[in-house]
């Protein structure tokens, strides 16, 4: 008699392999540092560097020349200045809003400011030339102009064909760069070309170089990046309660014959 097989086929079964965690992700990448150099001169009778990024120089053999001829100079060796005419007005009870608007309305589109250390005795009004505008070789206000619109009294206007240039350096620090050869490098840079746009043009005046630099905060320490949190552990199932005890067998029977 075949006996039908107690069990029927036995088949196997695998667990599917978890997915692998995403590798963590990385951190974003720290962006360069950036540093402005500004760069002062002045000709030893414009005294000490306003660290401004300001050089001052003698534009009297220019005058009645066009700007442009300095701003496409500049342009050629890729220094970025703007070039300012100045004047010095000294009087009593200056008003400076009163001459810059002034100042604006003499010159059609003109664009006027004070340069640094104004009092109400006497200050320094920057032109800034536009690349139509013509070198001039005279004050833009008449002393009479500034007395009648209530600017201040007692006003003298000179002009001395000085030309004043803000010139312009920012820089990207590489790496492997500190900051001080990244200044130092830019700084030297942007004399040679304020020197060069001097000997190329009829600009005169004897160079002084200070230097002012502008860094941004410095970052801090790099450190490693953090591991992630570990995950918690896993959580017991709830505990079962104890299973009762066998029962006790029965005692022995006895019979009596």
């Amino acid at each position: 008699v075949d006996l039908p097989p107690m069990f029927g086929p036995v088949t196997s079964r695998k667990r599917a392999a978890s997915p692998s965690p995403p590798p963590p992700a990385l951190p974003p990448p720290s962006s360069p540092l950036g540093v402005s150099v500004t760069t002062d001169a002045s000709a030893p009778d414009g005294g000490a560097g306003r660290r401004h990024q300001r050089v001052l120089l003698d534009a009297s053999q220019m005058t009645g020349d066009p700007a442009s001829t300095l701003y496409d100079y500049a342009d050629s060796i890729s220094l970025d200045a703007q070039f300012h005419l100045v004047d010095t007005i000294s009087g009593t009870d200056l008003n400076q809003t009163k001459i810059i608007d002034l100042c604006e309305s003499a010159a059609a589109s003109a664009t006027c400011a004070i340069g640094d250390g104004a009092t109400t005795s006497e200050l320094k009004l920057l032109q800034l030339l536009d690349r139509n505008d013509t070198i001039r070789g005279d004050p833009l206000l008449d002393a009479s102009e500034i007395e009648d619109d209530g600017a201040g009294s007692g006003v003298t206007v000179s002009h001395a064909n000085k030309v004043e240039i803000v010139a312009r350096s920012v820089a990207i620090l590489e790496e492997g760069q500190t900051l001080d050869e990244l200044a130092a490098n830019v700084t030297a840079e942007t004399e040679q070309k304020i020197t060069q746009l001097r000997e190329n043009t009829k600009l005169q005046g004897n160079l002084a170089f200070t230097s002012l630099v502008m860094f941004p905060p410095r970052p801090p320490p790099s450190s490693p990046p953090r591991p992630p949190p570990s995950p918690p552990p896993p959580t017991p199932p709830p505990s079962l309660p104890p299973s009762p005890p066998p029962p006790s067998p029965p005692p022995p029977s006895c019979f009596s014959r």
